[in-house]
């Protein structure tokens, strides 16, 4: 059961590879109502995609990156790559997953710099 802050925090977790940052962050964004995490590659975000599907169902997950847009009318969590993740859908959770280099500068320019809002 999500916690309701009147705050949005930020919270990095870093480590190296294998060792569950992902895991984590798609079991911390079900524990909310409505989240949305963005992955560096298509690839990831399908596989995670049909991930958070068998564990919410097809109508509670969107998936969006440059090839492929699967959106349900209403979703409430979305799985996409970071350059396709919508600006104007507020969610009680954001995770942005390997952000480094490039991956970076485009969260950074199309995320942070738009003012992206969470729910609250």
């Amino acid at each position: 059961m999500a916690m309701l802050r009147s705050e949005p925090r930020l919270v990095a977790v870093l480590g190296p590879t294998n060792t569950g940052k992902t895991h984590l962050a798609i079991e911390r964004m079900l524990d909310h109502q409505s989240g949305m995490i963005g992955f560096p590659l298509r690839l990831l975000a399908r596989e995670n995609y049909d991930r958070v599907v068998k564990l919410r169902g097809a109508r509670a997950v969107a998936l969006i990156t440059g090839e492929e847009k699967i959106l349900p009318p209403n979703p409430s969590y979305f799985v996409c790559t970071v350059e396709s993740m919508p600006l104007d859908r507020a969610v009680e959770f954001l995770a942005v997953d390997e952000t480094t280099g490039t991956i970076g500068a485009i969260y950074y320019d199309t995320v942070a710099d738009a003012g992206y809002q969470l729910a609250g």
